[in-house]
This record gives C-alpha cells, structure tokens and sequence, in this order.
C-alpha cells in the first residue's frame, strides 16, 4: 500500500506542475509584462512569408503585442487569417490599419499598426469569424513583392538584348568596321598636305597673274580698261584662295591627331571649304581660257565686230 501511495503522489504531482506550466503560458501569452490585452484579426492578401507566432506587433514603432496565431482565412483560400494580442488602451481607432514591415535586415516580418495612408482607398471590409478586425493595408514590402516578377522579366529581356548586342557576329562586324575606319584615316595626313599646296599654288599663280596686268596695264594706254577690269577679277580670285587656304590651315590645326572630331565637327567647315574652292578654280579656269583664246586682248582691245556691206 505504501509503494502505490507513492505513485498516487508523484502522479499527482506531476499533474499539478503540468498544470501549473500550462496556466503560466495561458497567463504570460494573455497578460504579457502583467499588462491587460485584447486579440484581433488580421486579414492579409498573399503571401505573409516571413511573419511567425510570436512576431511583434507594433504601434507607430512601439511594441504593443504579439502574433497568436496564422492560418488561412476558411472563407477565402489566398486570404491569410493573423490573431494578435494587443495591449489594452493602444490607441486603435477606425483609421488604424495594420501592415507588413522588415525588421531590420533578417528578412523577418513585423505587424506595424498606423493611421491609413491619405490617398489610399480603404480596403472593403471583412467580416470577423470571432475577434474584432483591423483592416490592413498593402504596404511598400507588398508592392516590392509584386513587382519582383516584372523586375526580374525585364532584367531577363536587358540582358537578352546585351547578349545579342555583344555576340560573336556583332564584335566581328564592329571590328571590320574601326579596321576600315583606320585603313581609310591612314592617308588622311598626306591628302591634307596635298590639298594645301593646291591651295598655295593657285594662290601664288593668281598673284603673279595680277602683278603681271597690272604691270601691262601701266604699259599700255588702249587696253588699259580691260587689264583693269581683268586685274580685279584676277585679284578677286587671289583674295578668295586666300581666305580658303585660311581656312584650310586653321582647319587642319583644329584638327591635326583627332580624325574622330574632324568627322564630327570639321566635316560641315570642310564641304563649305571644297564648295568656295571649286567656284575659285572656275573663275581662275574661266579667265585662263579667255586668256589662251585671245592672248592680245590683255595688251589692245578686242576688235569691234562689224558687218561686211557689199559695194
């Protein structure tokens, strides 16, 4: 009898430690820091991964209780259902909502509990199963989530056309093409070398051409006009070469080691420059025929034309 009496008593014990174990955890979960609560719902669309029984639920940042429990909403299956404990006398009014926020960098999900955003529309309202209900509010962490997908499709679709843009064909062709680029820039520096002593040549031989009439026309009394008249055009010509041949040389030194900012900035100044020198050269071959035709012109006046009346 007395071994039995034992058993009966450590038995008894033991009940009573496990009830008394149960009792402080029903105590400590409803009256945490021996503060009064009260429980809520929560009703969160999507996902809530992150968020665990036992997160903290906080009002503008203070820490005002704690997640009970999760579950699917029965009445909605992409619905999630939270319970909360929260501190009697937190100020929870008909503007309160609830939303997700990241604590810290763990990834880990708190309840934040705040006055609704303005310019949001309310949510519709959802009826409790047991509790009175805080409605929530799709936060920034909701809309980082959902846009997770389009992010990732697009960086997909960049890196897609980077890969296309640096593929093997394409590095190959923009090859060929700086090897061109830099086989035909090679005789660049001896055409522009070329080009001014044209320049200076004419410019010199129209010189001469003008000194030499207006020599003749010092000489002469009859062809006196038309030497003049020859002599401005002569000098015209002259003056025209050397405004152009300039402009060649200041081109040149603009420059002189960068074909690249020729080909951008000098290349308008350039045709401009070869259009004033082929009018030059006209001019300059126009009067050298007339001169080749009629050498004495330059000295006596052109004979007047007249018509032979028969006797």
């Amino acid at each position: 009898m007395d071994r039995e009496a034992n058993y009966v008593a450590v038995g008894a014990f033991v009940l009573l430690v496990l009830l008394m174990g149960a009792a402080f955890v029903l105590w400590y979960s409803d009256a945490a820091d021996g503060k009064a609560t009260q429980r809520y719902e929560i009703y969160f669309d999507g996902s809530v991964s992150g968020l665990s029984e036992g997160s903290t639920v906080r009002y503008l940042g203070v820490a005002v209780g704690r997640v009970m429990r999760i579950g699917i909403d029965p009445r909605h299956a992409e619905r999630v259902r939270v319970v909360a404990n929260i501190e009697e006398g937190t100020p929870i009014e008909a503007g309160t909502v609830a939303v997700l926020s990241l604590q810290g960098v763990t990834g880990l999900l708190t309840i934040n509990l705040q006055p609704r955003s303005s310019g949001k529309a309310p949510r519709p309202p959802i009826d409790s199963l047991k509790y009175p209900v805080i409605p929530s509010e799709q936060s920034q962490f909701d809309v980082l989530v959902s846009s997770l997908p389009d992010v990732i499709a697009r960086a997909g679709e960049a890196l897609d056309r980077v890969n296309a843009l640096l593929s093997d064909e394409n590095l190959g062709a923009i090859t060929a093409a700086l090897g061109h680029a830099e086989r035909a820039s090679a005789g660049l520096p001896a055409a522009v070398e070329d080009a001014r002593v044209m320049f200076y040549d004419l410019k010199t031989a129209a010189n001469e051409m003008q000194t030499t009439m207006e020599g003749l026309g010092a000489l002469s009394g009859t062809g006196g006009e038309d030497i003049k008249a020859a002599a401005a055009r002569l000098r015209e010509v002259a003056d025209t070469l050397s405004q152009t041949a300039a402009r060649f040389d200041r081109l040149v030194a603009e420059n002189e080691g960068n074909v690249d900012r020729f080909a951008e900035e000098g290349l308008a100044d350039f045709e401009q420059l070869l259009r004033e020198t082929r009018s030059a050269v006209r001019s300059f071959d126009a009067l050298t025929r007339s001169l080749e035709q009629d050498p004495s012109r330059v000295i006596y006046r052109p004979a007047p034309a007249g018509v032979e009346i028969p006797p």
